[in-house]
């Protein structure tokens, strides 16, 4: 009897390197959700895009991620304010890999990729993303029920927080600079105090 384990035998399928040489030419794709409970104004699911080089993260909350929605998030999220990326990878949802969103990757000359059923950890980024995301927003909200509104704050504190993997802010990677957060306006740090120029006595 061998002493190696059964081998496990799938189907073959392409792979898909998820690696990006140079910022917004791959993004990767997911949907957090269903969330409970909803937010009141009815969101129950938030539209993730992660940038493989920066990891600069787009999300907005939607009621339903219907194909319609997904492809106006790529156009206007990700197309018009980052310029048009090489390739999309998105999980096997159906929502996100309609005829629409073919469509649109074709208009625009975007590589469309599944990260495929046995390989899941090919879109392991978002999925790190949705985690830490959801553990953000579980920090800064008092009411449940809003929580869509402290979306944008979640954000801003993982696009300023470091990340372990590339050892800078993605805030920084983008901008070349960090940015200023509400924490630092109450409580002046060094670099406010020198740029608003303080005496040392203030």
């Amino acid at each position: 009897m061998s002493s190696n384990g059964d081998l496990i035998r799938v189907p073959l399928h392409k792979l898909n390197a998820i690696g990006s040489p140079w910022q917004f030419v791959a993004w990767g794709m997911d949907v957090i959700g269903t969330t409970e409970p909803p937010a009141f104004n009815g969101h129950r699911f938030i539209l993730v895009a992660i940038d493989y080089f920066t990891k600069w993260v787009e999300t907005t909350s939607y009621k339903s991620v219907t194909t319609k929605v997904v492809v106006d998030f790529v156009r206007n999220n990700l197309i018009c304010r980052f310029a048009i990326s090489d390739s999309i990878i998105i999980d096997n949802g159906a929502n996100l890999n309609s005829h629409l969103m073919k469509e649109i990757c074709e208009q625009f000359k975007i590589t469309h990729q599944n990260s495929t059923t046995f390989c899941p950890q090919m879109n392991g980024t978002v999925e790190a993303a949705n985690k830490n995301i959801k553990k953000i927003l579980r920090k800064i909200i008092d009411n449940h029920i809003g929580w869509h509104e402290m979306l944008p704050y979640a954000l801003l504190e993982y696009r300023t927080t470091v990340r372990t993997s590339i050892g800078a802010t993605t805030n920084f990677l983008l901008y070349g600079t960090e940015a200023v957060i509400p924490a630092e306006v109450e409580i002046p740090s060094l670099r406010i105090i020198q740029e608003v120029e303080l005496s040392n006595a203030d």
